[in-house]
């Protein structure tokens, strides 16, 4: 799956770093459109990859944070076979990424988002890890960044383009633009 998206770095925007994807809009007060989305795009998967991303801990537990693994009521049951890997990007603080792959039915997706939109909101739990939710079979990754959007990006337009038609109204608004280009532009070398 890393060699798909071999230029995505893990640690920053994914729409602006992609060619193909959509920004959403979410809002703390329409956190459930996330859900829609991710069932909407993982419809057909089994299985998915749960990438956390977490920076050092800055020695704040008064915070309440926790990571995407440890966050409770989250997972049906305990992930296993954790895999990390240290990253040191270059003139950027370091981060760990931690994944595994998990059933869609040992994970509450809602109450994850919910966890990911209380990071910076009132509410609990409050998941302080990047998330990243990969499906290595239709080659999408979507990323909730805090409460106020979701990118999703593929390989391919095609993939994307049911939940661009379905859900186009969400799109985040100062992304419009760019995002119904890149469909408008592949719609039209199709057309020719």
């Amino acid at each position: 799956m890393f060699t798909q998206f071999g230029r995505v770095d893990f640690g920053g925007d994914l729409f602006e770093q992609w060619p193909v994807g959509i920004r959403f809009e979410i809002g703390i007060e329409h956190v459930d459109r996330a859900t829609q989305l991710f069932d909407f795009a993982f419809s057909e998967a089994q299985t998915c990859v749960l990438v956390s991303q977490d920076w050092n801990d800055d020695g704040n537990p008064a915070q309440r944070y926790t990571p995407l693994f440890k966050t409770p009521g989250i997972f049906r049951t305990e992930p296993t076979q954790l895999q990390t890997v240290e990253v040191s990007p270059f003139e950027e603080a370091g981060y760990r990424l931690t994944w595994t792959c998990v059933s869609l039915q040992d994970f509450d997706a809602a109450q994850m988002f919910q966890a990911i939109a209380n990071r910076e909101q009132p509410g609990f739990p409050k998941i302080s890890s990047g998330v990243y939710v990969i499906d290595p079979g239709a080659r999408i990754i979507m990323h909730m960044y805090d409460d106020r959007g979701l990118d999703v990006i593929a390989t391919g337009l095609p993939t994307l383009r049911p939940m661009f038609e379905r859900f186009s109204e969400w799109i985040l608004e100062n992304r419009r633009h760019k995002v119904e280009s890149r469909f408008r532009s592949s719609s039209q070398a199709l057309a020719e």
